[in-house]
């Protein structure tokens, strides 16, 4: 299929002039603020809802995380969505749901799985001309083959009309997440290391995916040491606020079955699934 090279985006979202292929995509392009976590670049557009771009994780002598590649998945939705749906800089992007899960042939992530090629495709409804929902397919390929594909949707919401449904009462909906069977649960103030540029470089006044997500993985090898995540769901019932710092209960099964959701002010505003590939068996407490 051929492909053709997209042009940089302005701020306000209007298209540039030709891009070659030795620039860079700004930080603003992917929401960050600092270009060094720009984990995408060289995009290429390959239908009018598809594009692919090159992707690398920067080796920073930590493991590799499912995380992290939930990262790119990000990266190229909201540069696909500004650039190819013209969804200006101002609107407020709201995850409503992802999914994704792991097709490597091998438990572990590899060095190679760093870097490799991001293909995204997303459909659009909208009203009056304007994308209102955005629904988007993607996969991750290296020189392995694929290792990763999801799926996620998110709503588009102008930032005045998200400062008042922010603030609308939500009925209590608390539910204690897993099972009866034995194995491991958790209950604490959820932690977002602000050293980890992946957590801290991405302006937010609430609690996002990544950071849900990053704690959700940490307390995992916690549960099963040498674990890895090798399917995630996240449904977001409603954004949580950055402050009171919102609470994560966690429950991972004997068999490697997680559950998981997030709690601020007695309301759960986030429920997570998934299973774990175990090294050794749960550490129940």
């Amino acid at each position: 299929m051929n492909s053709k090279r997209l042009p940089p985006l302005d701020v306000d979202g209007a298209a540039a002039s030709a891009l070659t292929s030795d620039v860079q995509l700004r930080p603003e392009d992917v929401h960050k603020a600092k270009s060094e976590n720009v984990w995408i670049q060289a995009p290429s557009e390959e239908s009018p809802h598809s594009l692919s771009a090159r992707f690398e994780v920067p080796a920073e002598g930590e493991a590799l995380r499912l995380v992290d590649l939930i990262e790119i998945q990000r990266q190229a939705g909201i540069f696909q969505a500004h650039r190819q749906f013209g969804v200006p800089h101002n609107e407020v992007f709201v995850l409503d749901q992802m999914s994704l899960k792991r097709v490597t042939a091998t438990h572990e992530w590899a060095d190679s799985h760093r870097k490799g090629r991001v293909r995204s495709q997303i459909v659009a409804t909208g009203l009056r001309g304007r994308a209102r929902s955005l629904v988007q397919h993607f996969a991750l390929e290296t020189s392995d083959g694929l290792i990763v594909v999801g799926r996620a949707k998110s709503s588009l919401i102008p930032a005045a009309v998200y400062q008042r449904v922010r603030k609308q009462p939500t009925q209590s909906n608390i539910s204690a997440p897993g099972s009866k069977r034995s194995g491991f649960t958790y209950e604490e103030l959820l932690q977002v290391d602000e050293q980890d540029p992946l957590l801290s470089d991405h302006p937010s006044d609430h609690l996002t995916a990544v950071q849900a997500i990053a704690d959700v993985e940490r307390v995992a090898q916690i549960a099963a040491p040498g674990s890895n995540l090798r399917a995630l769901k996240l449904t977001f019932q409603r954004y949580a606020e950055a402050n009171p710092t919102p609470t994560l209960r966690l429950k991972v099964s004997g068999s490697g079955r997680l559950a998981a959701e997030i709690v601020q002010h007695g309301v759960r505003r986030a429920k997570l699934a998934g299973a774990l590939v175990m090294r050794r068996p749960v550490d129940a407490r």
